[in-house]
């Protein structure tokens, strides 16, 4: 269904105004893997180019600095998987820098999701 080296491009589709900012993002499938609740397939996307990201952690403007070098995503239409040639929706979980997931069952939990994308192959 998804094979290692298939390339996306990730654009921004709803939910949080200011990630838009930092769509669009290309990237490349390194791996798959299924949430502990038995949801999935999340595809680990490795992006070209990370970013650097802030994460609020506390009240008053609390913040932690991250690289940004994968995102997870996953197809939110029932029954439609990434790689449609006129794009899929998709939820876009973060993932850190060194926090790349290594077991093929994951808790979403662990991740930011971060707001919703349009997922496209590239040529």
């Amino acid at each position: 269904m998804y094979e290692p080296a298939v390339r996306y491009q990730i654009e921004y589709a709803d939910q949080n105004e200011s990630f838009a900012a930092f769509l669009p993002r290309n990237g490349t499938v390194a791996s798959m893997h299924w949430s502990s609740k038995g949801v999935g397939p999340w595809v680990l996307l490795a992006l070209d180019v990370p970013f650097d990201y802030q994460f609020k952690i506390g009240e008053p403007y609390q913040y932690r600095g991250a690289v940004i070098d994968a995102f997870l995503i996953r197809s939110r239409w029932e029954g439609c998987n990434i790689g449609d040639l006129d794009g899929v929706s998709v939820s876009i979980l973060l993932v850190e820098q060194g926090m790349r997931p290594i077991k093929h069952t994951i808790d979403v939990d662990d991740y930011v999701h971060i707001a919703w994308g349009t997922c496209r192959p590239m040529a």
